[in-house]
């Protein structure tokens, strides 16, 4: 297995003994081992190589390696000499942190490609690893966007455990589509590990603590029930102090309570970065009338849906009749809530007038996570919503493209079966 990179080197110079005027030195047992190599070619495309050969960091004799082995770095030479270069899958992540070391990442890129057709989800980490090293932005999307559509399959695998603290902190900043819970689990997994390999005692808590250190505080505590995180706490004994413990319990049973110590960063997705969303495919519900039913708009409605994948949610469409648009006092102030956490996602209500605005786009779209129940309640000020209707019934359930499912179900706090009655009419959702 090979990765083809093409540059302008001259090839007869790699490797060549009779024509080196410098050399690399290994420790390899008790023995050196020396690459031939030289200094011209190496300071054309690297200022590091150029500092130490012909700057202020100039090096006599022999320059010792100790952070790569020989056959990982005579891969790493050929940048400077082949114009087909051959990098084996064993050491592409030593041959890149050795680029980003010289300054070379530029030659380095091309590897791209074939990383995106090799890797399996057995070492999706490990790619996303290399992306990071690389500083590979393409790359790096590439390898988020697989982790964020199979978190629970990347956590179970071998790489994550194995991925370095770098590599866990850009994972635990994504919008992942599975449960704090699970993150925290995984998490936990990880450390375990590190423990293992640091020759500490994994059941010790203070051992696990340092090994994240302020990584645990990147999980969603707040996206957990309070029996959730009581369990994880009498299950990790001296993993929290008392102030943690405090401002966790806090934020999950205070409403607008503003956590001081952990993240509080909603799964949902920054507006500044809308722009490069709009690769990105919109997805309209539309919930189709099966047959016609008169229906009283009430004062508050309430929507409950569910999505069978990861998906955001950008809009509410109302079916807007020629009463509400007729009206001047029409206008409803939207709330989006998580209905088995009770997290609410727009905790500033929005008072939004609809008797000429059918459509209402959220300022941040929200994640909504596959198999949870999402709640949409509209409040109207005026109790004279109660005097308009809408006359249509709706279906069920709306299937749209790539097998994406949307689910409406009926509340039972409601007095009618609000999965077929309402005025929401389409909800807009992008992709990720």
């Amino acid at each position: 297995m090979a990765i083809i990179l093409k540059n302008k080197a001259t090839e007869k110079l790699y490797l060549n003994e009779k024509l080196a005027d410098v050399h690399f030195a290994f420790n390899v047992g008790d023995e050196i081992h020396k690459v031939p190599a030289n200094k011209a070619n190496l300071a054309a495309l690297s200022p590091v190589f150029d500092r130490m050969f012909y700057g202020s960091l100039t090096e006599d004799g022999d320059v010792k390696i100790v952070d790569a082995s020989v056959e990982a770095f005579k891969e790493f030479l050929q940048i400077f000499y082949l114009g087909e270069v051959t990098i084996t899958i064993e050491n592409i992540e030593t041959v890149a942190r050795l680029a980003d070391k010289y300054d070379v990442l530029a030659y380095l890129n091309d590897c791209a490609t074939f990383t995106q057709i090799e890797l399996t989800i057995d070492n999706v980490c490990w790619g996303l690893q290399i992306a990071l090293v690389l500083k590979n932005q393409t790359l790096t999307e590439y390898f988020e966007n697989k982790i964020k559509g199979l978190t629970k399959k990347v956590f179970a695998s071998d790489a994550f455990r194995r991925c370095d603290k770098e590599t866990l902190e850009h994972i635990l900043k994504l919008n992942l589509s599975c449960e704090s819970i699970d993150v925290f689990n995984a998490c936990m997994d990880w450390a375990r590990y590190a423990c293992k390999l640091d020759g500490l005692d994994e059941k010790q808590a203070i051992n696990l603590r340092n090994q994240l250190g302020d990584h645990l505080k990147l999980i969603r505590y707040d996206e957990m029930s309070v029996e959730e995180f009581s369990k994880i706490y009498i299950a990790n004994e001296g993993l929290f102090t008392l102030e943690e413990f405090a401002d966790i319990m806090l934020t999950l049973t205070i409403d607008k309570y503003e956590p001081r110590l952990f993240n509080h960063i909603p799964c949902q997705y920054a507006p500044s970065k809308w722009n490069k969303w709009n690769k990105f495919k919109d997805l309209k519900c539309k919930r189709i009338e099966h047959s016609k039913a008169q229906h009283s708009i009430q004062k508050e409605e309430r929507l409950c849906f569910t999505s069978n994948q990861p998906i955001l949610l950008r809009s509410i469409g109302f079916l807007i009749t020629s009463a509400i648009s007729d009206a001047t006092d029409c206008s409803v102030e939207v709330v989006i809530r998580r209905s088995d956490t009770g997290k609410i996602y727009d905790k500033e209500l929005t008072l939004h007038r609809l008797y000429k605005k059918s459509t209402i786009f959220l300022d941040t779209p929200i994640f909504i996570k596959p198999g949870k129940m999402y709640e949409i309640r509209t409040i109207t000020p005026s109790d004279s919503i109660t005097n308009y209707s809408c006359d249509k019934l709706w279906l069920p359930r709306v299937d749209l493209d790539n097998g994406l499912k949307i689910e409406f179900h009926e509340d039972h706090y409601c007095d009618y079966d609000n999965s077929i009655y309402g005025w929401i009419s389409c909800l807009g959702f992008r992709t990720l």
